[in-house]
C-alpha cells in the first residue's frame, strides 16, 4: 500500500469498525442481559485504552510510524474478535479498553506521518481523509443494518470488521509511511528547537493553554459521534416503536451529513477562521440533538441527525486542523495529551446511561444538547482567547 492509500484510508478503516459496538447496544445489551449502565460502562472502557494508546502517538514522533500504525491495526483486528464471540460484560469491556488503545496506535501513528506529507496543504488532506472517514461511517450501519436484514446475529459483523481490520494492518505493515525527522530536536510553539529531555517537552505541551482547551472541546464532543448514534437508535426502536432496521437506517442517514459537511461545506468554508467554523458547527451540534430528544417524528428525526452529524463534522475538521498545527515537530505528543484530555469525555455515556434507565431514552438524548451548551461557552471563550491575544501582538 502507498502512503498516499495508508493516509487516506486509515479514517475510514477507524470509524466503520468503532462504529459496531456503539451500532449493536441495544442488540448485544438485550442479548447479554446488560443494563443501560452497563452497556454504556461497555462503550465507555475505549477511554483508558486511549490513554494507554497515547504512550504510541508520542512515540510516532521519534519512532517508526509503519509499525505504530499496523500494530494497532492488528490490535484493533483482535478486539473486535473478543467483541464477536465475548460472552459477558467482563469480555466486552476489555474489548473496548483494546479497542480504545489500538484505534489510537493506529490512527496517530498515520496522522503524525501525514503532517510531513501535507506541508501547507494540510488543511486539504484533513477534508479528504475525513471525507473517507464519512464513508466508514456509512460502512459502519451499513453492515449492522445488512446483518439484522438477512437475520444474522450481530456477532457476524464484528467477525467481518475483524478480519477486514487484520487486512488493513497488513497493508499498513507495507506501507512508505515517512520515518521521523532524524535529530529529535522539536519545534516549540514559538518555533525554537526544544533539544530538552522528554519529560520537559511533555511539560511544555501540558503548559500550553490551548492545548487543554482544545481538549476540553474534544471531551465534549467525543459523546456526539458513536454515542448520540446508539441512543439514537435505541430510543427509535424502544420508544418510538421502529423497527431495528428503520432505526439503523435514520442514524444512516444522519451519518452522511458528513458527505456534505467534507465536500460542499469544507470548500464553501474554507477561508473561515477555526473558531467561527466552530461556533456555528456546535450550534449545529446542540439543536440536532434537542430536535431528536423532543421532536418523535421518523423523519424530522432523520434530519436532525443529519445537522447534528454535519455540525459534529465541521467542528472535528476544525479542531483537528488546529491541533495538528499548534505545535509544529510535537505532533505526536500534543496528539497524546489532547488524547488523554479527550478520553475522558468517552465515560459521559455511563452518565447518560444511568439517565435512560431512571428517567427514559428521551431525557437520555436531550443529555447531548446539555453537553453541546456547554462546550459551545467553552468555544466562545476560546474564541475571546485568541482574539485578545491576536490584539496583543499587534500591539506589541
Amino acid at each position: 500500500m502507498s502512503a498516499l492509500a495508508a493516509v487516506l484510508l486509515v479514517r475510514l478503516a477507524d470509524e466503520a469498525a468503532v462504529f459496531l459496538p456503539f451500532g449493536t447496544l441495544e442488540s448485544f445489551r438485550a442479548d447479554l442481559g446488560l443494563t443501560y449502565a452497563q452497556a454504556g460502562t461497555v462503550l465507555a472502557a475505549i477511554a483508558p485504552g486511549v490513554l494507554v494508546g497515547g504512550v504510541f502517538a508520542a512515540a510516532a514522533d521519534r519512532y517508526s510510524r509503519r509499525v505504530i500504525a499496523a500494530g494497532g491495526a492488528f490490535g484493533f483486528a483482535l478486539s473486535l474478535a473478543m467483541f464477536g464471540l465475548g460472552g459477558s460484560f467482563a469480555v466486552l469491556a476489555a474489548a473496548s479498553f483494546v479497542m480504545g488503545m489500538a484505534s489510537t496506535a493506529m490512527v496517530d501513528g498515520v496522522e503524525v506521518a501525514l503532517v510531513d506529507i501535507a506541508g501547507d496543504d494540510l488543511r486539504t488532506w484533513l477534508a479528504r481523509t475525513n471525507l473517507l472517514a464519512t464513508v466508514g461511517d456509512l460502512l459502519g450501519p451499513a453492515l449492522v443494518a445488512g446483518t439484522v436484514v438477512v437475520g444474522l446475529s450481530w456477532r457476524v459483523a464484528f467477525g467481518v470488521g475483524g478480519v477486514l481490520m487484520a487486512l488493513y494492518g497488513v497493508a499498513l505493515a507495507l506501507s512508505p509511511l515517512p520515518p521521523p525527522a532524524r535529530g529529535g530536536g522539536h519545534a516549540t510553539q514559538e518555533g525554537d528547537q526544544d533539544e530538552g529531555p522528554r519529560a520537559s517537552r511533555l511539560a511544555g505541551v501540558l503548559k500550553d493553554p490551548a492545548v487543554w482547551a482544545l481538549g476540553l472541546i474534544g471531551l465534549l464532543m467525543v459523546p456526539f459521534d458513536e454515542p448520540l448514534v446508539g441512543f439514537t437508535i435505541a430510543l427509535l426502536e424502544q420508544d418510538r416503536g421502529a423497527s431495528a432496521a428503520v432505526a439503523t437506517i435514520v442514524a444512516f442517514v444522519g451519518i452522511a451529513g458528513g458527505v456534505l459537511a467534507f465536500t460542499v461545506l469544507a470548500r464553501r468554508f474554507e477561508g473561515v477562521p477555526d473558531g467561527r467554523l466552530l461556533a456555528g458547527s456546535v450550534a449545529a451540534m446542540v439543536a440536532g440533538a434537542v430536535t431528536i430528544a423532543v421532536v418523535p417524528v421518523l423523519t424530522v428525526t432523520a434530519l436532525a441527525a443529519l445537522v447534528a452529524s454535519v455540525g459534529l463534522n465541521l467542528a472535528w475538521l476544525a479542531t483537528q486542523h488546529r491541533a495538528l498545527t499548534l505545535r509544529p515537530g510535537q505532533v505526536g505528543t500534543t496528539s497524546a495529551v489532547l488524547g488523554m484530555i479527550e478520553s475522558t469525555g468517552m465515560w459521559i455515556p455511563i452518565g447518560i446511561g444511568l439517565v435512560a434507565d431512571q428517567a427514559g431514552l428521551t431525557a437520555a438524548v436531550g443529555c447531548f444538547g446539555a453537553l453541546g451548551v456547554l462546550m459551545l461557552a467553552l468555544v466562545v471563550w476560546l474564541g475571546r482567547r485568541d482574539h485578545d491575544g491576536e490584539r496583543s501582538a499587534a500591539d506589541a
